[in-house]
């Protein structure tokens, strides 16, 4: 074998430069079903003890609770906590759009799959459970009231998809053990901001945001490990017809 024909050897399977998948998750099985399943069981037991009612006494006393504080706290808190409102929706769908093109015009296929199905996803799991369950609001601070749906937090399940995308495609590609953990404690920290926003605001209850949390860890890991999944297979296939 010749120089000439081990360099084109090497560039024919070298990766693009890029953001793209790091196929952790399908590396690690075991561990993403774990997650999924965990995700899947605390959205299940909190759905359970919520038609029960038998959540209903704390949270609308945590909600009543923060609902005080809430009216007692300076304009500029309440400020800060509306941002939460805008960098769970507006931040989401500007994170997709971007991350959509990106993928679409790199034609990083696999990626810009998971964008997809993650969002429509997202989309279809909020309309049809917070209409299933059709919990009403708690008392939100006033001229921040909204009338549809409470459980589960729609907020939460997409700031763990919009921060979970950006970690898993990002962190990567940090070379530092200490880049890496401050990137992962960042997407964290985001989540938690919003998540705690929404119950500042009196949008959501204590266990909207949780099961929304947690709901939208079992979606990420499920369709990253299954696109995934599927497209180790298509590769697999398609190098033995070559």
């Amino acid at each position: 074998m010749t120089a000439n024909t081990v360099h084109a050897d090497k560039k024919k399977h070298r990766k693009p430069g890029g953001l793209q998948s790091p196929d952790l998750l399908v590396r690690h099985p075991a561990s993403s079903v774990t997650m999924i399943i965990i995700g899947i069981m605390i959205f299940g037991i909190l759905a359970y003890f919520l038609q029960k009612g038998s959540l209903d006494q704390w949270d609308f006393d945590m909600a009543n609770r923060m609902h005080t504080t809430a009216l007692a706290s300076p304009a500029w808190v309440k400020n800060v906590m509306l941002a939460g409102y805008y960098i769970g929706q507006q931040g989401y769908i500007a994170t997709g759009i971007i991350l959509g093109l990106y993928f679409l015009f790199k034609r990083f296929w696999k990626e810009f799959f998971m964008v997809i199905v993650l969002y429509i996803g997202q989309g279809i799991l909020f309309l049809n459970l917070t209409s299933l369950f059709a919990r009403a609001r708690p008392e939100a601070l006033p001229g921040y009231e909204i009338s549809y749906p409470s459980f589960p937090s729609g907020h939460m399940i997409s700031s763990v998809i919009m921060f979970g995308l950006l970690a898993y495609f990002i962190v990567p590609k940090i070379s530092s053990r200490a880049g890496k953990a401050a990137a992962i404690l960042l997407a964290v920290l985001l989540v938690l901001f919003i998540g705690y926003s929404r119950f500042f605001m009196g949008a959501h209850y204590i266990t909207d945001v949780i099961a929304g949390t947690v709901l939208g860890v079992a979606w990420v890991c499920l369709a990253i490990l299954s696109i995934e999944m599927i497209s180790g297979k298509v590769g697999k296939k398609h190098e033995q017809e070559k």
